[in-house]
């Protein structure tokens, strides 16, 4: 009998392991959770939404220059341009941040992000989605026993609403047909229908309408 073909190649197991060493002493915010854990449910649901080998690399790697204090070079060094690619398309940070190092403000980065998102190429956009996917899942998830987690995060639940919102209207028109694109709008449109979001909402306006005003709210926004 002929042995099948490997499903994944030697490289994919050294991502995952270098994944791993990067991320050592990471856990997930305000959870006792490693860090990996997150990066490998990325990873997952790239594969299971057909992306190829390099995206998968990339779904490990995604928060390596923003979180792990790597660069594109490093990252290309060990597994091609096209990886490197990807990471820096998925990293909102304009470049590599130490460990422990204090990032940009959190609407900078943010606002930054979602105006790139029209013109990034789709093979990094699948890569976004599972990493926003998943991220959102794991709030809302959170969210149906400890409704009062929100406030862990540095934009609360009015930020994380509206950047949650945006970038799956943005993911919606990119690409509309991805398995993690679904996923992300299941979980924006519990976290909308949820009852701490609608105590937020004044009476009379739809959840979306008031989570897509946030901009035009200064009040709102978190402090630098």
């Amino acid at each position: 009998m002929t042995a099948p073909e490997n499903a994944h190649s030697q490289r994919y197991t050294d991502a995952l392991g270098w994944a791993a060493e990067l991320h050592r002493g990471q856990r997930r915010k305000g959870k006792p959770v490693p860090y990996i854990a997150h990066l490998i449910a990325v990873s997952a649901l790239v594969w299971e939404d057909g992306g190829s080998e390099n995206q998968a690399i990339a779904a490990l790697l995604h928060d390596a220059i923003e979180d792990a204090g790597q660069s594109q070079a490093s990252i290309a060094a060990r597994f091609g341009e096209e990886v490197a690619a990807i990471v820096v398309d998925c990293t909102d940070t304009a470049g590599p941040v130490e460990p422990g190092a204090e990032k940009e403000p959190w609407l900078l980065r943010k606002t930054r992000y979602l105006a790139s998102l029209e013109e990034k190429p789709q093979t990094s956009l699948l890569v976004t989605a599972a990493d926003k996917a998943h991220n959102a899942r794991d709030l809302v998830l959170d969210a149906r026993s400890h409704p009062g987690g929100w406030e862990r995060f540095t934009a609360g639940l009015e930020g994380s609403a509206w950047y949650l919102l945006r970038v799956q209207q943005a993911l919606s028109h990119r690409l509309p047909e991805s398995r993690s694109t679904a996923l992300l709008a299941e979980a924006v449109q519990e976290l909308l229908s949820s009852e701490p979001y609608r105590r937020l909402v004044p009476h009379g306006i739809a959840p979306a309408v008031w989570a897509a005003s946030y901009l035009e709210r200064p009040e709102a926004h978190p402090q630098p």
